[in-house]
């Protein structure tokens, strides 16, 4: 069994792509093994000796992810924050979440993200998805700001009043996360 996790960083972005956080998966999979599988040690050496030395590109990954997780018993690949995936490739991301899920049956994802993409995850994977709601409490998020301004190692340079409006104005504008799953019943939730 192997876990993967990627996080999408909004910050990142511009670095961020299908190929980079499958490509994250898949070396964090093959460093789970005893010994690199041949024909991904060979893939790897091909994608170094060619012109830039560039890495592999996202066919590549897509051959060596499935590979890979065939030959487990149970995969997951978590991918968290993933409305922080540039919009433009994330259609290229979910056919290939689809793409490895289907042809590796015994892998399940984890994804989060915010509401809004669960209209995303029915569109791409509208039979395979459940979707769990994950919604803090306004006290926890008070606790929360309140734990983290107490850490501030230099309070002087923030000032009351900043405090003050970081308290109220913060829990009224964080909104909810969703859990999507691919399979519920494995996790004993469904």
């Amino acid at each position: 069994m192997a876990v993967t996790y990627v996080y999408c960083d909004f910050m990142a972005r511009n670095m961020q792509s299908t190929s980079s956080v499958l490509g994250s998966v898949l070396r964090q999979l093959v460093g789970a093994f005893a010994e690199i599988p041949d024909e991904v040690q060979q893939a790897f050496e091909r994608a170094k000796r060619q012109a830039g030395g560039t890495g592999l590109r996202l066919p590549e990954i897509l051959a060596m992810l499935t590979k890979s997780l065939s030959r487990l018993k149970r995969g997951f690949i978590c991918i968290d924050a993933l409305d922080e995936f540039p919009t433009k490739q994330r259609a290229q991301l979910w056919n290939s979440l689809r793409r490895v899920v289907r042809e590796c049956p015994n892998t399940r994802l984890f994804l989060t993200g915010r509401p809004h993409m669960r209209a995303e995850v029915n569109d791409y994977l509208p039979e395979e998805a459940e979707m769990v709601v994950i919604e803090p409490t306004s006290e926890d998020i008070r606790r929360y700001i309140k734990e983290r301004l107490n850490g501030d190692p230099d309070k002087s340079i923030i000032g009351e009043e900043l405090v003050a409006d970081i308290r109220r104005v913060i829990p009224k504008r964080v909104s909810g996360m969703y859990v999507l799953t691919w399979d519920v019943e494995f996790y004993g939730l469904g």
